[in-house]
Formats: structure tokens, C-alpha cells, sequence
């Protein structure tokens, strides 16, 4: 059975299944280099089917994740949310909706009449999809459109090795909802609550993203980094809007975007800290969001979590659940944000007679495409960049110039699916230079927060982080935060941030062994376990795909050397 999951939300993309095997998936962006890009993911399907060779025609069927009713026949790049105006009637349309569903049992005529322009919308939008896989595609598979939130459930759950668990999703908002919790046992979900989209916390942290100056639903990450350089002092006023209580996220304020965005700003100072702005709502949302996950872990006796959705992109925030007493084991999606919806749709249809589940989690996420060394010496040879070396076996190497303080750039093998970079498509760099933050992002043109993450590797754990203990797999992808060691803070500081914690991919050597032979190689010559890994792109760029965006990254960036297949380059522009 070949299935191709696609969505067409922010971070469109496409992911195949074939005889219930994650095989492929990719994200728009990587290819039309467009940050987050939106919209029918046609650039993604036709790779997904190249990757994996197969024709159109040997589809067996097609799963949609449902984000969203509005049809865009094309990706387009995402927009400043609160700065820009927003897409056209059914872009409004749907917002309103949003905004007046708590109130609709009061109006029963005004329901009524947008339940039915919803279900034309529905219809229009599923013969659009059909019409285009059919007619520009070729595919001729039936296909089904599955809800949002159970997309991001099943991506959470059918790769986390879970027989049994709580799978809790949370994000801005989804078709109608910002979170589903259910409780799945042997891959047969019985949902137990959800809350409405009016009521996202991963909203009011969109807003205060948006009066910190980035942008909305695109840089909450930077407000994550800047919280633990402030106190929380604003934290009784936001909670005047939005709490937890009675195992529920309650908008208490009674408003919603640019409405909620006003009230806020009433509320503030005009000289407010963004700092303690950002430590405020990252308090709000973990006491919120791990308090929502903990009833349901008692009131199920789960004690295996399984978490996906935009929200869940927040590593504190994971680490704060996996420190409930209740959590024995956690597993955080690896494109735990719209990036796998397709994912999940795929999976989801590959699964939906529950004739079987899988307890083994994802063994990587290298599922993009990779490139022959003739490939790449043929984009070398359009730029004056001096071949170093050339070898099948260039790691230890590159494990020596990080021994010496070089910046280098990776790009090798399979492209990785999700927002992180796992080494593949990756920057590296020695992990004692507490001051690379600064002078690095400067070089890549970068506002970050958050020190860069380490890779770590796998055998050395313990020495570096504190309770890792059930969540070292699901830090495999870089998707959770740990107190460092004493050791750690002293030895490395380059990737701790102040608060003492850092977001570490442990690595195995099974999960990539030449990039495992780096990180090991580096040991050994300096008895440090773990490197800088931070993602091989420039300022507001999607991660590199081809050798060309490498290359053309490498220089910009005035990176000292890149491994690139079996070739190791000089930068012909060197920083100065």
C-alpha cells in the first residue's frame, strides 16, 4: 500500500507511506526557499514520488490534513500574521467564525448560516484538491480529508514506540481547535476533550511574540530564548486573560488577535521589559499546558506522552512535562508543528483499520533527498571554492578542524524532515567559545536568543545532563531541554544558556554513523563529548536543500570550511 499524506497549511509539504514505512517527506519550503511557505504543496508531492520512484499512477490513495477551508493553488511565502493584511473572504471569513463560535448557541440563525457557507467551502475546496492531483499530477488515488488536530495526534503517536499513551496536541488553532487530548490504546484513539481555537494559548503567545517586535507565529522561539533573561513580573496580568483551570485553557479575556493584541497593550507600561514580557507568557504556558497534560495522565493512569502541534515546538515547555510526576516517558513529534501534518495524515490512513500498530519509534528523520558526489562537483565547479580534500572518509578530518576553532558547514546524505537541523544539513563548531553566539549569528545574519544546541553523544549523557531518564529517545531529535551537570556548565559553555539548561541531539551511532564519527572523533582529541550543531541556513532562509543553496550559504556566511559529500572546501571569502 503507497499513501501520500499532504497539507497545504503554513509549512506545506508531502510525506509518502509505503506498506505502513515512513519513506519520504518534505516541506515546500526546502524547495521553493520561500520561509513557511503556505499553500498546495505541488513542489513536494513530485519530490516525495521522485525520491521514493514511483509513479503518480501507483498510488494507492491520498490523506489530506484539513487545516484550513481556502483554497491556494500554489505556495506562497508566509506573512507578517499581525503586520500585513490577511488573505481574502475566506481567509475572514473563517476568522470570523473562529472569533464568534463561543457565542453561536445564542444565535442559532447566524450559526446556521455559517455552518452552510462552511460546508461550500468544504466541497469547493476538496474538488480543487481532487481536480489538481488528477489533472497536473496524475494521481488518480482515492483521497480523504482528515482533521487537523488527529494529524498532529497520529504523527505523534505512530512514531513515538508507544503502545500505549496520552497523545495531547496543542497549537494556534486548526480547524476550529487549538488542542485534542486522547487517551490510545494499541492504536485505537478514544478522544477525550478539546478546546476551541478562541481559547490557544499558543495564540496569546503568538501576541506577545508580535509586541516583543518579531513575528507572529514565526519567532515565538526568540521569545523562549529572551524569557530566562527576565522575571516574570507581568504574569498576573496575563492571567486576567488566559488560565488553566478544571482541565481546560480558558480565554478569560474575551478576545481574540488584534482585539487581544489592543487589550494587552492597554495593560502594559509603555516602557515594559520585553524580557519579563517573554518570561510571563512562558510561565502562563507551561503551568497551563503541563497542568492540561497532568489531569489527563491521572484521570487516564497513562504514564507515556506523546505530543505534537505548534506549542510542543517550545523545548521548556517539554521539559516541564517531562518532569511531571506522572510522565514516565515522553516523545515530542520531530515536525511536532504544521510541518507533519502529511506525516500524520499518511500514517493515519496507513493505519485506519487498526489491523495492526507499531511500537518501534522513528528511526531517523533523514527522509529528503541526497546527492552524488558527481552532483556536487558539478555546483563546485561553478564557484571558486578550493577542494581541500577529497575522500570517502573525510570525519576525522573535520573533527580536527573543530579541535582547532573552524566554523564548518555539513551537507551530506538525506535531507532532514522537520525544523532541525540533525547534522546533515547542519553548521558545526567547538562548543567553549561562550562568545559564538554573538560574532556566529552576526555572520549569518541572525537575532537569536537561545544559545546554539549541542550534539551530544549518546554514551556520554549523563555526564552532561540531569534527568534525561525517559526522554533521551525523544532527544535524539532535538526536541526537549535538560538541566546541564555541573560538568556541562563548566566544560561548554557555549551551549547553555543562562538559565543552565540546553537542547541537545544525543546521538547513537546507528542513528548517523559518519556524523556520529565526527562527534567521536572530537572526543577523543579533546575529551569534550559534544559539538555546536546550529542549522545551515542565512537569516529568514529555509534550511539548504541542494549543494547549490550549500555552497551559495557557505560563502555568505563566510563559514572556514565545508564538508560537502566527500569533498572538504575552503571559503574563497574567509571572515575577517
Amino acid at each position: 500500500m503507497k499513501i501520500l499524506g499532504i497539507s497545504d497549511s503554513i509549512t506545506s509539504g508531502a510525506a509518502l507511506v509505503v506498506d505502513g514505512e515512513l519513506v519520504a517527506a518534505v516541506n515546500e519550503e526546502r524547495l521553493n526557499r520561500q520561509k513557511m511557505s503556505m499553500g498546495f504543496p505541488n513542489l513536494s508531492i513530485l519530490e516525495v514520488l521522485r525520491i521514493a520512484k514511483l509513479h503518480p499512477s501507483e498510488i494507492d490513495k491520498v490523506a489530506v490534513a484539513t487545516e484550513s477551508l481556502f483554497w491556494r493553488p500554489d505556495a506562497v511565502p508566509f506573512t507578517d500574521y499581525f503586520r500585513e493584511k490577511k488573505g481574502d473572504f475566506r481567509d475572514n471569513f473563517l476568522s470570523l467564525g473562529s472569533l464568534l463560535s463561543p457565542f453561536f448557541g445564542k444565535f442559532s440563525l447566524a450559526r446556521s448560516t455559517y455552518q452552510e457557507m462552511k460546508k461550500r467551502l468544504t466541497f469547493s475546496r476538496h474538488e480543487n484538491v481532487f481536480n489538481t492531483l488528477k489533472h497536473q499530477i496524475g494521481i488518480q488515488a482515492p483521497i480523504s480529508f482528515l482533521d487537523h488536530h488527529f494529524c498532529h495526534a497520529a504523527s505523534a503517536y505512530y512514531t513515538s514506540g508507544f503502545s500505549n499513551a496520552l497523545v495531547v496536541t496543542m497549537d494556534g488553532a486548526g480547524d476550529g481547535k487549538c488542542s485534542r487530548v486522547y487517551n490510545v490504546k494499541k492504536g485505537a484513539f478514544e478522544e477525550l476533550t478539546s478546546i476551541d481555537s478562541y481559547h490557544s494559548v499558543g495564540n496569546y503567545y503568538a501576541y506577545i511574540t508580535h509586541l516583543c517586535g518579531f513575528k507572529a507565529h514565526k519567532h515565538e522561539g526568540k521569545i523562549t530564548g529572551l524569557a530566562a533573561m527576565g522575571k516574570p513580573i507581568y504574569k498576573e496580568m496575563l492571567k486576567e486573560f488566559i488560565f488553566y483551570q478544571e482541565g481546560q485553557i480558558e480565554n478569560v479575556g474575551k478576545c481574540f488577535d488584534q482585539s487581544a493584541i489592543s487589550k494587552l497593550e492597554k495593560k502594559l507600561p509603555n516602557d515594559f521589559s520585553k524580557a519579563d514580557l517573554s518570561a510571563s507568557i512562558q510561565e502562563i504556558l507551561e503551568e497551563s499546558v503541563s497542568s492540561y497534560c497532568s489531569t489527563f495522565l491521572k484521570r487516564t493512569r497513562q504514564s507515556n506522552i506523546a505530543l505534537a502541534g505548534g506549542v510542543f515546538a517550545n523545548v521548556k515547555l517539554n521539559q516541564r512535562i517531562n518532569e511531571l510526576d506522572e510522565t514516565k516517558n515522553i516523545f515530542i513529534h520531530p515536525g511536532m508543528g504544521d510541518e507533519g501534518l502529511a506525516v500524520g495524515a499518511a500514517l493515519s490512513a496507513a493505519h485506519a483499520d487498526h489491523s495492526f500498530y507499531s511500537e518501534s519509534m522513528i528511526k531517523d528523520v533523514y527522509l529528503g533527498d541526497d546527492f552524488s558526489d558527481h552532483e556536487i562537483h558539478a555546483v563546485i565547479s561553478k564557484y571558486n571554492c578550493p577542494i581541500v580534500e577529497y575522500s570517502g572518509s573525510i570525519e576525522e578530518k573535520v573533527a580536527g578542524l573543530l579541535a582547532d576553532g573552524k566554523v564548518i558547514g555539513r551537507f551530506s546524505g538525506r535531507m532532514e524532515y522537520g525544523p532541525r537541523a540533525l547534522g546533515n544539513r547542519s553548521i558545526l563548531y567547538q562548543p567553549t567559545d561562550a562568545s559564538v553566539n554573538d560574532w556566529l549569528n552576526k555572520r549569518l545574519s541572525r537575532t537569536e536568543f537561545m544559545p546554539f544546541a549541542p550534539v551530544t553523544l549518546w554514551k556520554e549523557r549523563e555526564r552532561c545532563y540531569r534527568n534525561i531518564k525517559g526522554a533521551g529517545e525523544t532527544a535524539r531529535f532535538m526536541t526537549i531541554t535538560f538541566d546541564c551537570t555541573d560538568w556541562m556548565l563548566k566544560h561548554c559553555p557555549a551551549v547553555c544558556h543562562v538559565d543552565g539548561t540546553a537542547r541537545p541531539q544525543l546521538i547513537k551511532e546507528e542513528d548517523n554513523s559518519e556524523y556520529y564519527r565526527i562527534v567521536e572523533n572530537y572526543f577523543d582529541l579533546t575529551g569534550l563529548p559534544c559539538i555546536i550543531n546550529t542549522s545551515f541556513n542565512m537569516h529568514e532562509e529555509p534550511i539548504v536543500n541542494t549543494p547549490e543553496d550549500a555552497i551559495r550559504s557557505f560563502i555568505r556566511g563566510h563559514l572556514d570550511f565545508l564538508a560537502i559529500g566527500s569533498f572538504l572546501l575552503s571559503n574563497p571569502q574567509p571572515a575577517t
